[in-house]
């Protein structure tokens, strides 16, 4: 492994143990932006028990980081991709990344991926979504399914 990629890969890990530190002094209440919202029958009770019972520090704001060179972020992309360090990346260094995300999909393992192993993550949140179990959603259900690729983070 070259020393940019070790370098790159401390520098990850010293990034990412600080998102978990700051991750675990956040308030309990808060929930992951692709978590669906409580489910309206309860949202109510849950906010005034918390409300009731303690009173949550004002939350911790990461600092803003300067946005992303994009030149950079090629050149890492391309890094990540070149798995021998040779500065090129050929059509298996490519394509091995897929061939991965294939493997994971196809869980009965036959080469094909049927529209069950595809829809598993739908299923998953339509599950999620479905606060009384029913196996239907109710109009404010079904708002939870919604995907919002620039849908700001809680502010909690």
């Amino acid at each position: 492994m070259s020393a940019v990629r070790k370098s790159a890969l401390a520098g990850l890990i010293v990034i990412l143990s600080a998102i978990a530190v700051i991750g675990w002094m956040r308030t309990p209440t808060c929930r992951p932006a692709s978590a669906p919202p409580p489910c309206p029958e309860t949202a109510g009770i849950a906010l005034e028990t918390a409300a009731s019972t303690q009173t949550a520090p004002p939350p911790l704001k990461a600092p803003s980081a300067p946005p992303p060179d994009p030149a950079e972020r090629e050149r890492k992309r391309f890094e990540r991709n070149d798995d021998n360090d040779d500065r090129l990346v050929s059509r298996e260094e490519y394509l091995d990344p897929r061939r991965k995300s294939f493997a994971r999909m196809d869980t009965n393992g036959d080469g094909i991926i049927d529209f069950e192993e595809y829809s598993v993550e739908q299923r998953e949140r339509f599950a999620a979504s479905d606060c009384n179990a029913s196996g239907t959603l109710t109009p404010d259900e079904f708002k939870s399914t919604a995907t919002r690729k620039d849908a700001p983070e809680p502010d909690c």
